[in-house]
């Protein structure tokens, strides 16, 4: 149970990952006043180009990058997790919340890691995409990271600061880096798919 508890806020942010992107990619679908004002709201947390890849590769891609900020998350809130007599609420609020910044980010940078490695990979040099994936993981990271650390802080036990340290952490790199190494695989098999399609397409009409 005491396990499960420390999860809860990991798995909250990933969950928000996800509503971050899905918004994104319904506003650029379709149009209206409410989509355009929480457009603003809804960082790009899961790149475009990944989701108009052909089914499943947008689900497993999706996945993979919850999985990796869960896991970021997780680790994050492990290391800083304090006991609620040695540290302000304020300050705590504060840390978590920071937990959210960073693990935006370095869930942002598994599929900049990956577009640099495949690019170097075809002997060329990758350009534009730090911005793209970086600062937008961080953006996501303080516009949505204070909901997590809410709960985080409201599941604060003085036990939880003691135990949960090293055994979340390492948990939580572990899914971390099996999001990243997914994601490493999954991402060239999803471009090939949709090369293929658009090549076996038929032409459009006159």
């Amino acid at each position: 149970m005491r396990l499960l508890r420390a999860w809860v806020p990991a798995l909250l942010a990933a969950t928000l990952w996800f509503v971050s992107g899905a918004i994104e990619w319904l506003s650029r679908r379709t149009s209206g006043l409410v989509l355009e004002v929480l457009d603003l709201l809804a960082p790009e947390t899961v790149p475009m180009d990944h989701l108009h890849t052909p089914v499943p590769w947008p689900f497993v891609l999706s996945g993979l990058s919850m999985l990796a900020v869960a896991g970021a998350y997780a680790a994050a809130l492990a290391l800083v997790r304090a006991r609620r007599r040695e540290a302000p609420a304020t300050t705590t609020l504060a840390a978590y919340w920071m937990c959210a910044v960073v693990a935006g980010a370095v869930t942002a940078a598994v599929p900049f890691v990956v577009a640099v490695v495949g690019a170097f990979a075809e002997g060329r040099m990758p350009s534009g995409l730090a911005g793209t994936y970086l600062v937008t993981g961080a953006h996501w990271g303080l516009l949505w990271g204070w909901l997590p650390a809410v709960l985080a802080r409201a599941l604060d036990t003085d036990d939880d600061a003691r135990r949960s340290r090293g055994g979340l952490a390492v948990a939580g790199a572990l899914v971390l880096l099996a999001a990243g190494l997914g994601t490493a695989v999954a991402a060239p098999a999803a471009d090939a798919a949709l090369t293929e399609a658009v090549s076996t397409a038929p032409a459009p009409g006159p």
